[in-house]
């Protein structure tokens, strides 16, 4: 699992990272602050291909530099969704 390439964004290094999980990619970007600390996003969603997964996770690492609301993948595979429970009003 490596970057296949870094961009340069506001003195920060961004390194989107697409894993391959068979059916479909993973993304997740390392964003090199300038001081030389680094830091990983985690999983950040899947996606149907390695273009689409690195690409997110680009708008993903310029939003956290700019600290900004991130993105939100237009193609879940997978959503999971807690267990709630609702009262219901009589």
């Amino acid at each position: 699992m490596e970057a296949e390439y870094e961009v340069l964004y506001k003195g920060c290094t961004l390194s989107p990272i697409a894993i391959d999980d068979g059916d479909f990619y993973s993304a997740m970007v390392v964003i090199g602050m300038p001081s030389g600390d680094r830091r990983a996003s985690g999983t950040l969603g899947q996606f149907p291909c390695a273009l689409s997964a690195r690409q997110f996770a680009l708008a993903y690492g310029m939003a956290d530099v700019d600290h900004r609301e991130p993105p939100i993948p237009d193609w879940p595979v997978q959503i999971t969704l807690r267990s709630t429970q609702h009262r219901l009003r009589a």
